[in-house]
């Protein structure tokens, strides 16, 4: 399986920062030298959240103040 379900469910931060932070990521795969160039790299999302999960891909929550 690509997705680390094990981290997945230990994960404590904010599941909407994360998905968020996801979905930004598969717009910028291009850019990704850690994406996989083999039979599986068809599989965006579920890839996207194996690099995130093991900490090829960081991102970082910034919140705006007034």
């Amino acid at each position: 399986m690509i997705i680390p379900l094990d981290k997945l469910f230990l994960l404590n931060d904010n599941k909407y920062i994360f998905t968020r932070a996801a979905m930004l990521t598969v717009e910028k795969i291009g850019n990704i030298k850690a994406y996989p160039e083999d039979d599986k790299s068809w599989k965006v999302v579920p890839n996207i959240l194996n690099l995130i999960l093991n900490g090829k891909v960081k991102y970082h929550y910034n919140i705006l103040e007034n």
